[in-house]
C-alpha cells in the first residue's frame, strides 16, 4: 500500500545502494521484437517484490508466452496517467491513494492481479536503537515520549505506526514523529538522531547485522494478509486482441512466482535476483525463506477484503482519498482467469509455522 508518487520516488531513492543500480543498465532489457513475440511497455521498480519480472526473464517465461518487455523504471504513480492513455501497458503500483484516486478520476485503468502480499512476510521491519533495547525498549508501548521516523506521511509506515499506536493505547500525540528516507533513516539511528523506526529490506537486514539496531516486530505480524502491491493493466492492452496478449503477460508472471517460490530453485532465484538487483548475493541469501522474503500470490488473486476493509477507510480517514471506488470499478478479473486457463491453478495455502524470522 503507497500513498504518494511523491513518497514512492524517496523509496525509490532510499535503496539505491542497492537497487537502483539496476536501472542504470542492469535492469532487464528488450531488444526489438523477434518473430512474433508482442511487445509490451512494462514499467516497474527494482525492488524485491517484483522479483518474479527478473526471473521471467532470465528463465524464458515471457519469451516463452510470446512476450518481449519495453521496460522503464520511472515513477509508478505519474506513470499512471500515462497508462490511462494508452502509453505504458503494464505498471505495478501499491494500494494507496493515488491509484484509488486516479480510479475515481476515471482514468483507463484496473487492477488485474496481485503483487505482493503480506501472507506469513513482509518487507519491512520496525527497530530500535541497540542501546534502547538493552536498556528494556523492546516495543512501541515502551517508546512514549521518543523519537520515531516514518517515511513520509501518507505512506505504510505511517499506516503501521497507527496501527501500533493504537495496539499500545497510544496516539500520535505520544511521540514525536519525524519523515526521513530510508537511507537517512539509517544514518539517524546510528547517530541517535531517532530511537526508533521503520526500515525496508534489504536496509533492515544490514543494519541488523552491524548491531546497530534490534527488530521489534515484522509489519507481517502488524499486517497480516495484507494486500501491499499490485499489476495494473490499461484498459486498452487489456482488450487488444481479445485480451490474449494481457493474458500471456500474465500467465509468464505466474510461472516465476511459482518458481521464485519453489524451494528447489532457491541458489538460482537467490542468483538471479542479485544479478538484476544488484544486491549481494549473501544478503538475498540471508533474507530468502525469512519472514522478510515476499510473498507473491501463485495465483494472482487479489485481497479486495484487505483493501476494502482495512486500506481502504484508513486512506478515507485520513483524507488521502474522499472515498473508496468499489471493487467491480477498479479490479478487472478477466485477466487473470485467461492466465489461469494457460497455467493451471496451484495451492496457495502457506503455514506460518515453517517461515523462521529474520535474524540479524
Amino acid at each position: 500500500m503507497k500513498f504518494s508518487g511523491r513518497w514512492y520516488v524517496a523509496l525509490l531513492a532510499a535503496v539505491s545502494v542497492f537497487l537502483i543500480i539496476a536501472c542504470g543498465g542492469s535492469s532487464p532489457s528488450s531488444a526489438s521484437s523477434p518473430g512474433q513475440l508482442a511487445t509490451v511497455n512494462t514499467n516497474y521498480l527494482p525492488v524485491l517484490p517484483v522479483a518474479p519480472i527478473f526471473i521471467a526473464e532470465d528463465k524464458g517465461f515471457f519469451k516463452k508466452h510470446g512476450i518481449v518487455n519495453n521496460y522503464t523504471t520511472v515513477d509508478i504513480y505519474a506513470t499512471l496517467a500515462v497508462q490511462s492513455q494508452g502509453g505504458v501497458d503494464v505498471d505495478i503500483p501499491g494500494a494507496g491513494a493515488a491509484l484509488f484516486n486516479a480510479i475515481n478520476q476515471g482514468l483507463h485503468l484496473k487492477v488485474v492481479a496481485s503483487r505482493q502480499q503480506y501472507n506469513c512476510t513482509s518487507d519491512n521491519l520496525f527497530v530500535v536503537r541497540t542501546d534502547l533495547w538493552n536498556k528494556g525498549i523492546r516495543s512501541m508501548g515502551d517508546l512514549k515520549g521518543k523519537k520515531i521516523a516514518i517515511l513520509s506521511r501518507g505512506s505504510t509506515t505511517e499506516y503501521w505506526m497507527d496501527l501500533l499506536l493504537e495496539k499500545a493505547g497510544m496516539t500520535e500525540k505520544d511521540l514525536t514523529i519525524v519523515t526521513l528516507s530510508y537511507p537517512d533513516t539509517v544514518t539517524a539511528l546510528k547517530t541517535g538522531a531517532v530511537d526508533a523506526a521503520f526500515l525496508i529490506e534489504p536496509l533492515a537486514y544490514q543494519d541488523l547485522l552491524t548491531g546497530n539496531v534490534k527488530r521489534i516486530i515484522s509489519m507481517g505480524q502488524v499486517a497480516p494478509n495484507m494486500e501491499q502491491g499490485q499489476i495494473t493493466m490499461s484498459d486498452q492492452f487489456i482488450q487488444k486482441d481479445g485480451g490474449k496478449t494481457a493474458a500471456n503477460w500474465m500467465a509468464a508472471w505466474l510461472e516465476a512466482v511459482r518458481y521464485y517460490q519453489d524451494p528447489k530453485n532457491k541458489q538460482d532465484v537467490i542468483n538471479i535476483i542479485a544479478k538484476w538487483t544488484k544486491v549481494p548475493t549473501e544478503t538475498v541469501a540471508g533474507l530468502y525463506g525469512t519472514d522478510q522474503w515476499p510473498y507473491m500470490n501463485p495465483n494472482g488473486q487479489l485481497n479486495v477484503k484487505d483493501i476494502d476493509q482495512n486500506t481502504g477507510p484508513w486512506l478515507i480517514q485520513h483524507k488521502y482519498i474522499d472515498h473508496m471506488p468499489a471493487s467491480k470499478t477498479y479490479y478487472d478479473q478477466s485477466v487473470i482467469q485467461k492466465a489461469l486457463k494457460e497455467v493451471g491453478t496451484v495451492s496457495a495455502n502457506r503455514d506460518c509455522s515453517n517461515v523462521p524470522p529474520l535474524q540479524g
